[in-house]
């Protein structure tokens, strides 16, 4: 009977965990591509760079994806047998919700050693080759920047205005450019020409402007500085215009755990073991929130039939929002030094986990939940009131 059992709700939550899958990296995946409009409209790319991107971008987006699709794909595998009654047929012959236990490990444990292996030794690698990607788009996105006559602002905080350009030696008559890359103050240079040089192995372009001025004003405007000069580099890297993270934070994407760990343990300042430390705990605390999360879907599930599903599906989105607000904060707090790394990143986890023992204590032993008694008879009352707005409406 048991094997049956386990077989059958085994068999029952592959599917909506694999739909659950794919409609989540779909809608991460929208996401990214909105991101990156800004690259693929100004670089020649292909539909090939696309998809390379795409996948490179993958492992990053199965991290997040992974427990969402666990919390809701048991979920409605759950809520699929409780419409059909199959639970109470069950519960009727000897099981409690217990025995569903084992099956529902099988799936989620399966799901969090594939978060781990993706997490651990893939995701470094793709977040390593989507950077090279990404800087051979830029390369090729470089002459579109050099637009004559109009302003371009593709480039996160600057904005450029070129007069005219050569394209046959790229040389620049009359350039306007505009920095506010620095946060206390904006910066604008003038020159009457400017030479672009791209090195083919450098990882910048440079802007050698002739005979300009340099003008800084502070926010506050309480301070002001000219220079004018005759020769002046303009240098920007390819990660300022791709508009990619700062270095720190792209290294630490590209390291594996135990690298990160080696970098923890060297870390000469709090600030740096900070840093460090919150990228290695949520290496493993998203892989383990697959496991968490997730048995939190068979009780939700067996509260709502196949009408109810999307209230159920409501609620498990609200889940994972109200955890993913709680991690954010909890990576507010502890760059703040208000509390560690570990309780920033572990206790989003550590709250489903007592959730979900808490709902499966209350559902094996069917006691009611006190938010639902509460809820009958706010209920009746919003159909009373309807009712009467109905007859009155009639009446009237």
């Amino acid at each position: 009977m048991k094997k049956t059992l386990y077989t059958y709700v085994l068999r029952e939550q592959y599917p909506p965990v694999l739909i659950c899958m794919a409609g989540t990296i779909f809608v991460l995946i929208t996401g990214q591509l909105i991101k990156l409009m800004r690259i693929l409209f100004a670089s020649s790319c292909s539909l090939k760079d696309i998809t390379e991107l795409v996948l490179f971008a993958m492992p990053r987006l199965i991290m997040y994806a992974a427990p969402m699709a666990a919390l809701l794909g048991v979920m409605l595998a759950f809520v699929r047998l409780n419409s059909d009654n199959e639970l109470v047929a069950f519960r009727t012959a000897g099981t409690g919700f217990l025995g569903f236990l084992p099956p529902v490990l099988g799936v989620l444990v399966l799901v969090t050693i594939l978060a781990f292996i993706n997490t651990f030794w893939v995701l470094p690698e793709a977040n390593r080759a989507f950077e090279m990607k990404l800087r051979s788009l830029g390369r090729s996105s470089i002459p579109a920047l050099l637009e004559e006559g109009v302003f371009v602002s593709a480039i996160p905080k600057l904005v450029l205005f070129l007069r005219s350009v050569d394209r046959s030696d790229y040389t620049i008559k009359g350039i306007f450019i505009q920095d506010q890359r620095q946060p206390n103050e904006k910066v604008t240079i003038s020159a009457e020409s400017a030479q672009v040089d791209i090195p083919p192995d450098s990882h910048a372009i440079n802007f050698r402007l002739t005979n300009g001025m340099i003008t800084r004003a502070a926010n506050d405007l309480k301070d002001a500085q000219a220079v004018a000069f005759k020769n002046y580099d303009f240098i920007l890297s390819m990660d300022e215009i791709m508009g990619a993270a700062d270095t720190a934070e792209r290294d630490r994407s590209q390291m594996r755990p135990v690298e990160l760990y080696n970098r923890m343990k060297k870390s000469v300042d709090k600030a740096s073991y900070q840093l460090w430390s919150f990228e290695l705990h949520q290496r493993i605390a998203f892989p383990s929130a697959c496991l968490l999360l997730g048995l939190l879907g068979p009780p939700l599930g067996s509260l709502f039939r196949q009408r109810g599903r999307m209230t159920g599906i409501t609620i498990g989105v609200g889940i994972f929002l109200a955890y993913y607000v709680l991690l954010s904060a909890g990576r507010t707090l502890g760059e703040s030094n208000v509390i560690s790394p570990f309780f920033a990143v572990w206790t989003p986890n550590l709250l489903s986990l007592v959730l979900a023992v808490y709902l499966w204590a209350k559902i094996h032993r069917e006691t009611p939940f006190y938010l639902s008694l509460l809820g009958r008879p706010l209920a009746l009352l919003w159909r009373a009131g309807f009712s009467a707005r109905k007859h009155g409406a009639v009446a009237h």
